[in-house]
């Protein structure tokens, strides 16, 4: 059965419609995040007022999905009111555990875990360990190490844990604010961002701490770091001195505009494929936002996913049972209260 928005309230039958991710409650659909095996995924729902903010898990089979369930965090709130709680930034261990930055009843940010299957959040690093905010989780890819923002010293800078003895490490220190760190392919080295002054630069470095390279700044914001195919770092750019934003590839010290006038997504970075050789995002122009768009990393090949709903955004690819699975954000239709989720198998686009 499908869902209808009607009074800002999202209304829910008994069963999956084709393509939709349900929640139950209101709010916009945002920041989808995959699981490592493409079996789940986690996304925020936000109604941007009252300053709170809810996390959900849904189990994906091809383009079924079943409804989300919300993680509630331990100490307030309920898996169906999620009252007075912010949980964001979800990112995935290999063992099939959702991992999130969240905030309860006003309090410091800290980071938790759930499996994906069920059962209560539990604290990751508790404050005897590191006290203060903690913020911008990631998950290395062996699954090893976990990478996060810690404001115990400077402005929040980046330290790492071993996932399985529990030891922290600090990998930068400096007066200015990180963010976004994220781990390359080969589990050896970090990029993330750099706010100084009034913009963002994209940094990076070795995952046991060292030398920095500055890999973008200058004019403008470069944010939102990920790689791609070759040890290439994708990220959005608005140093063309606008508020628009585009896709730019680093590579071999150079860098390629791959799209101009984007989307920027609430909190994602641009989405790529698990072998690495496709980034995918939305348009910021109205009269391409029925579209989602996925090209070559390498620029040699551009594919446009039309869509039946508008103001299309935060695409999010995964790779299940051999099929690339595509999820996105969009408005039912013009006017609509509440942004919807939404996953379409692209498989044979990629061809």
């Amino acid at each position: 059965m499908r869902s209808f928005v009607t009074g800002g309230l999202l209304l829910l039958g008994s069963s999956a419609w084709a393509g939709e991710v349900r929640f139950n409650g209101e709010g916009h659909a945002m920041h989808p995040v995959w699981s490592v095996d493409g079996r789940y995924v986690a996304f925020e729902v936000n109604s941007l007022s009252g300053g709170s903010a809810s996390l959900f898990v849904s189990e994906v089979q091809g383009e079924i999905a079943k409804d989300g369930v919300r993680i509630a965090l331990p100490g307030g709130g309920t898996a169906m009111s999620g009252t007075n709680q912010v949980v964001i930034n979800p990112t995935w261990m290999r063992e099939g555990y959702v991992v999130f930055e969240g905030s309860n009843q006003g309090g410091n940010y800290r980071i938790y875990y759930r499996a994906a299957a069920g059962g209560a959040a539990s604290e990751l690093i508790p404050t005897t360990a590191m006290p203060g905010d903690m913020t911008f989780p990631m998950v290395s890819p062996d699954g090893k190490t976990l990478v996060f923002v810690s404001d115990q010293t400077g402005n929040g800078d980046i330290r790492t844990r071993d996932t399985q003895t529990s030891k922290i490490g600090q990998v930068t220190q400096s007066s200015h604010s990180e963010m976004f760190p994220i781990f390359g392919p080969d589990n050896t080295k970090i990029v993330y961002t750099r706010k100084d002054g009034g913009g963002q630069d994209v940094f990076e470095v070795p995952v046991a701490g060292g030398t920095e390279t500055e890999i973008a700044g200058g004019g403008g914001d470069q944010t939102r770091p990920n790689y791609v195919a070759g040890g290439a770092i994708a990220f959005f750019d608005n140093s063309r001195g606008t508020d628009l934003w585009d896709v730019v590839v680093f590579s071999a010290g150079q860098k390629k505009t791959l799209a101009r006038d984007v989307r920027l997504p609430q909190r994602a970075r641009p989405a790529v494929t698990p072998d690495q050789q496709w980034v995918s995002w939305a348009w910021n122009d109205p009269t391409k936002s029925d579209k989602i768009v996925l090209a070559r990393t390498d620029g040699s090949k551009t594919v446009t996913i039309d869509t039946n709903f508008t103001a299309c955004g935060e695409p999010a690819l995964t790779k299940q049972n051999g099929r690339i699975l595509l999820a996105y954000t969009a408005l039912p239709q013009s006017g609509a209260d509440w942004r919807s989720l939404h996953v379409v198998d692209v498989t044979d686009r990629l061809q």
